[in-house]
């Protein structure tokens, strides 16, 4: 038996013992562990259709790595925290600054990439 045919009877008896249960999720973390496998240094993210409006996802951004997805709006609101440098005080602290942005999914030019979902 080839080798080939020998890893695709495995993975397919593998696959059976997961049961029927499938969702978005547990589809993008196989076929990043797919990539990973064969070499492909690609960083998992979660594509808009998985998303939910409403929920919170972890992920990378520029400004925060988790953030709430505002599927209306079709973008994550993040919290970012910025330490501002008063020159009267310097080296001591300054003004902290609270804010909430906005950061668009990566796959529409934004910076956020979603890995999974905050529980």
């Amino acid at each position: 038996m080839k080798k080939q045919a020998i890893i695709a009877e495995y993975q397919a008896r593998i696959g059976r013992l997961g049961g029927l249960k499938t969702s978005p999720a547990k589809r993008a973390s196989a076929h990043a562990a797919a990539l990973k496998r064969w070499g492909h240094d690609v960083e998992m993210q979660l594509s808009i259709n998985d998303l939910e409006d409403g929920m919170w996802y972890i992920g990378r951004g520029r400004n925060a790595d988790v953030g709430l997805w505002d599927g209306i709006g079709r973008c994550f609101w993040v919290v970012a925290v910025s330490d501002g440098v008063d020159p009267a005080r310097f080296p001591g602290k300054g003004t902290r600054t609270v804010r909430l942005k906005r950061e668009r999914h990566s796959a529409e030019g934004g910076t956020f990439r979603p890995r999974g979902r905050n529980a």
